[in-house]
């Protein structure tokens, strides 16, 4: 049984992660309710990838946020609110949210832990599939919302068809609970199809969504070359001995793509590293950093 490649002071950021679920879900007796958290709060947007649905949640999915403001009262608005809110963590730290605040990464990073039979690094088409997460941005999360919205209705496609953190955290502990009128159908049934092949993947692969479906983490990178939080790497003590890119959570060369819009900013690399040249830093990029 294959297990994932270790890395040193990795727990840390697994219990952050941990800490960062219960901050944006503290009210974990909802669960059992079967009704969600209401109040002021729920206006205010979380960085990761966090259901409004669920029952737990205190704060709104930056994403779901970014769908109905787009399809508000069945007329296209400008999403003025979301978009500053993504523009903004997104400066500020990029993909590092992706690495140590979003909930469902947390959940793969947990499921790849587990040995299994092999576990995959890249593929063959692995770079080409990487690109799907820009056609469900374009696609799902803003285009077909904003057709909707022509057409008078509201729909949210991207949490509707195809979000597993909306699905694991909101839509199974609402049918479990009862969810009083809640009508389970092929719609809830085919999520929990997408939810449990994201699982198995995340067996084989780490963070499946992440690397080739997450709209969120697709808009976070864009801003990772230029984002505070940084991945620095320093060739003068770099040895080449491939630890980074073995222990890469996203499967690449951290040593040549440091500033990739698959890096999370996990920390693995640089902790891996035996002469420290590669490291995990918050600050404006000076022109001799890699030098």
């Amino acid at each position: 049984m294959a297990k994932a490649p270790r890395v040193k002071g990795e727990w840390k950021r697994l219990t952050v992660q941990a800490a960062a679920f219960l901050l944006m879900n503290p009210k974990l007796n909802r669960f059992f309710l079967g009704s969600i958290e209401t109040g002021d709060t729920k206006s205010v947007c979380v960085p990761g990838l966090n259901c409004y649905s669920c029952p737990a949640a205190v704060g709104a999915c930056p994403m779901g946020a970014l769908q109905n403001t787009l399809g508000r009262s069945g007329k296209p608005a400008f999403p003025f609110y979301a978009l500053g809110f993504l523009i903004l963590f997104g400066l500020a730290a990029g993909r590092w949210i992706c690495g140590w605040l979003c909930p469902f990464g947390w959940v793969q990073d947990l499921v790849y832990r587990i040995p299994f039979f092999k576990k995959i690094r890249t593929f063959r088409y692995d770079r080409v599939l990487r690109y799907l997460k820009y056609a469900v941005l374009g696609v799902l999360a803003v285009g077909l919302p904003l057709f909707s919205a022509l057409k008078g209705v509201l729909v949210p496609w991207f949490c509707k068809l195809l979000c597993p953190s909306g699905t694991l955290f909101a839509g199974v502990p609402a049918v479990l609970a009862g969810g009083g009128a809640l009508r389970v159908g092929f719609l809830f049934w085919w999520k929990i199809g997408v939810l449990l092949a994201l699982l198995v993947l995340a067996l084989l692969i780490s963070r499946p969504f992440c690397r080739y479906l997450c709209p969120l983490g697709a808009i976070y990178g864009l801003f990772n070359r230029i984002a505070l939080t940084r991945l620095d790497f320093s060739p003068a003590s770099c040895v080449s001995c491939g630890r980074c890119e073995a222990v890469c959570a996203m499967g690449i060369d951290p040593k040549t793509q440091f500033d990739s819009a698959e890096c999370i900013r996990c920390g693995r690399c640089s902790r891996a590293c035996p002469t420290g040249s590669l490291s995990l830093r918050f600050g404006v990029r000076k022109k001799e950093d890699h030098k």
